[in-house]
């Protein structure tokens, strides 16, 4: 049937957390059936494969069982069920075996240990991609705007926006940071050739830092992206920052470390434009050391604003 005129286009459906039902279910169900859903959850790869019938038979209750739990958790069948448990285990298996890990029993050596190696390893790893990207052409581009426009959408990419709006602001540059997507997209309708726009993308696939982006080049504006080589940001602006980094996945409980090079790459960039911007940016940042010993004493070599 044909969409009736002016009306929205369905979105995408959000995905269904069947982990959680399962585990709300356990408060609620019968005897029968909290024994299938702990059968369920303990083993999640047998409960995906195995035959209805094993299943039940593993469980210790009837077939019908199954197909109740399965009704119960809003499914029009026990496929449906299974084809959702596989979803979960391929997405998020092993966060689900992490209890059977030793991982938890880290000492307070061993966890001071993981973070500073993996966060040194960030940072070795952004200054080799870095070593043949134009630095200093890039902070004169930032140093010589007339407007700067940051964008970035998710944790460690709008964390990395407003640092360098924090930035930038001290040395007298028009920069401002925008996470929301529409905020993106209106911003970027108001550049001009005098704009520089500054995109962070951990995956380079963000639909609205993209979308903006495409927006502000419609006008002239200069584009630059922080973000992996070979993705879809990565080819829609003028330059390229390489950011290149490597998770661990079998640390579950430990934070990304990328977030270190995110850090490194804004300092990098700030460094960069205010080396451009030269000697007038000096009495602009005492202005700002003085306003905060004004509000606060503290040590003269305290850093800016931290």
């Amino acid at each position: 049937m044909a969409a009736k005129p002016g009306a929205r286009p369905a979105g995408p459906k959000p995905r269904i957390d069947i982990i959680a039902r399962l585990k709300a279910r356990l408060e609620e169900g019968n005897r029968a059936e909290v024994r299938l859903i702990e059968v369920i959850l303990g083993e999640m790869h047998f409960a995906t494969t195995a035959p209805i019938a094993e299943i039940a038979r593993r469980a210790g209750v009837s077939e019908p069982t199954v197909t109740r739990l399965a009704r119960s958790l809003g499914f029009a069948s026990t496929r449906e069920m299974k084809v959702h448990m596989a979803q979960a285990l391929a997405l998020g298996g092993a966060y689900l075996r992490a209890a059977e890990t030793a991982e938890g029993s880290h000492t307070s050596h061993q966890v001071v240990a993981t973070i500073c190696s993996r966060a040194h390893a960030a940072l070795d790893l952004i200054s080799v991609a870095l070593a043949n990207c134009d630095i200093t052409g890039l902070g004169e581009m930032i140093a010589g705007a007339k407007r700067i426009i940051i964008y970035g959408t998710g944790g460690n990419s709008s964390m990395a926006a407003v640092e360098l709006q924090n930035r930038l602001f001290r040395l007298g540059l028009n920069s401002t940071a925008y996470a929301d997507p529409q905020l993106q997209s209106m911003s970027a309708s108001v550049s001009d050739k005098q704009t520089v726009v500054i995109a962070f993308s951990t995956s380079g696939r963000v639909r609205s830092v993209l979308d903006a982006v495409a927006v502000a080049r419609q006008y002239g504006a200069t584009c630059i992206a922080i973000t992996k080589p070979g993705t879809p940001l990565a080819g829609a602006t003028q330059h390229l920052v390489p950011f290149v980094f490597e998770e661990d996945q079998t640390l579950l409980y430990k934070p990304s470390s990328s977030r270190y090079a995110m850090l490194a790459v804004v300092d990098i960039l700030a460094m960069a434009a205010a080396e451009a911007a030269g000697p007038r940016v000096l009495e602009l940042l005492r202005r700002v050391r003085q306003s905060l010993t004004t509000i606060e004493a503290g040590e003269p070599m305290q850093p800016i604003g931290d």
